[in-house]
């Protein structure tokens, strides 16, 4: 055990003398980019995420309510019947990369009556379901 914790040591050691010298090899910069560009380049996480395009294949369903921060599930259902509920967050909410076919989305929140309404996701579609949760 102390073998490895002293290689450990001396791993850290190295890493730590390496990055004081100097030797990385891009080091993030205020706007993102890296100081090997000398930070003109903006993060490729934002630049993918700003111009990505949906999958024309897959649907999608917005699903809001009123009040907002209820628990959504989606359960795929097909002719053999229904699948595992899946949680998927709270409202507001976009369910994106949904393959063709019908869903049951549940809407469960605290002091509200159960939500349930099956829908049909098409390709290339946004379905909207918009709830307004009544009080028990």
């Amino acid at each position: 055990m102390r073998n490895i914790l002293e290689r450990l040591v001396g791993i850290l050691l190295v890493a730590s003398v390496a990055v004081a010298a100097g030797c990385t090899t891009a080091s993030p910069t205020k706007n993102g980019g890296s100081n090997e560009n000398g930070g003109a380049a903006q993060s490729n996480v934002s630049k993918n995420t700003a111009t990505r395009k949906s999958d024309p294949t897959k649907g999608s369903i917005e699903v809001t309510s009123i009040p907002a921060g209820a628990k959504v599930l989606l359960i795929p259902t097909d002719e053999a019947g229904a699948g595992e509920p899946q949680s998927k967050g709270v409202t507001s909410t976009t369910i994106e990369g949904l393959e063709p076919g019908k869903y049951t989305v549940d809407l469960e929140k605290p002091g509200y009556k159960f939500f349930q309404k099956e829908v049909a996701v098409k390709a290339g579609a946004v379905t909207k379901i918009k709830a307004t949760l009544k009080k028990h």
